[in-house]
């Protein structure tokens, strides 16, 4: 949506969302008619402009949404609520360059941005098997659970592995009330959604890999203090299906990403290798710093 530069709306963004507010939503209503349900995020391009020298500046900022929000029909309110937080996260940042002293204005509102997406969302209720090749690595735990609620069991087999160490795939191994907090997680949970379950519970700290051409890859490593035990889990997927998994040896899932030969140490950011020499190469070089 292009703002004209006539429009006497176009410098605040406030005045802005009540003008366009019911055209937005109207058109995000539409497309969950046609869709069922969609992903909408919303953009604006916003042109900023200040005098040094006595001479003018320009430059354009975008503001956007980290994250996309899904809408199913008759959800006219939901949009609007989600279309004024974003209103106000841009104000707010926009307020937060003038309190630093930028110096910095806004010239105008040049462009508004609905980007929708079909929304798919993700299936559950299906067990996944490993592929071969991580079933013959032994590092993971598999819990043969049939809901969509696979998270919360690979976390049970983490937290609470079974005290006779035999049949960690069973269910019934595990306590139903694991003490953590899943207060707004959706099942089947998106990856997006872990660092949100990590905030709700301190003492949770997750990473997430995934499988990729036979090369383990990364979905999410925790942001937490290292003092916080990392539980490891892996993603498989077919199709639309996920389904999470408890890596219970990290180095056994990891050893073939390298055909050095040494006893490894990973890197979780990167899946870079270190061997146990370069450790301590590392560790006499910082001694003589």
């Amino acid at each position: 949506m292009d703002i004209s530069e006539r429009n006497p709306n176009n410098k605040d963004l406030l005045r802005f969302a009540r003008e366009n507010k019911e055209k937005i939503t109207d058109l995000v209503e539409q497309e969950t008619l046609r869709l069922n349900s969609v992903k909408v995020s919303f953009w604006l391009q916003v042109k900023f402009s200040i005098e040094r020298n006595d001479e003018m500046q320009f430059m354009e900022h975008y503001f956007k949404e980290d994250e996309t929000h899904v809408f199913k029909k008759n959800e006219e309110d939901l949009i609007r609520q989600k279309f004024d937080e974003f209103i106000e996260k841009a104000k707010g940042e926009i307020e937060h360059w003038s309190e630093m002293g930028s110096g910095w204005a806004v010239e105008r509102i040049q462009v508004a941005y609905v980007n929708v997406a079909r929304h798919q969302p993700l299936r559950g209720g299906t067990y996944l098997p490993l592929p071969a090749k991580l079933v013959n690595k032994k590092a993971i735990v598999n819990v043969k659970n049939m809901g969509n609620k696979c998270l919360k069991w690979a976390l049970r087999a983490a937290l609470f592995p079974p005290k006779d160490g035999k049949n960690p795939q069973r269910p019934s191994k595990y306590p139903v009330n694991d003490g953590i907090n899943y207060v707004g997680i959706d099942f089947p949970t998106p990856v997006k959604q872990i660092e949100k379950l990590e905030a709700q519970n301190p003492k949770l700290a997750i990473n997430v890999f995934g499988s990729e051409n036979d090369r383990v890859i990364v979905h999410q490593i925790s942001k937490k203090q290292v003092n916080v035990p990392r539980i490891n889990l892996m993603l498989i997927e077919s199709g639309e299906i996920q389904h999470y998994c408890y890596v219970k040896r990290e180095s056994a899932l990891l050893c073939d990403q390298t055909k050095h030969r040494d006893t490894k140490h990973f890197c979780m950011l990167c899946l870079t290798f270190f061997s146990r020499a370069d450790l301590l190469v590392d560790h006499k070089n910082i001694a003589t710093v």
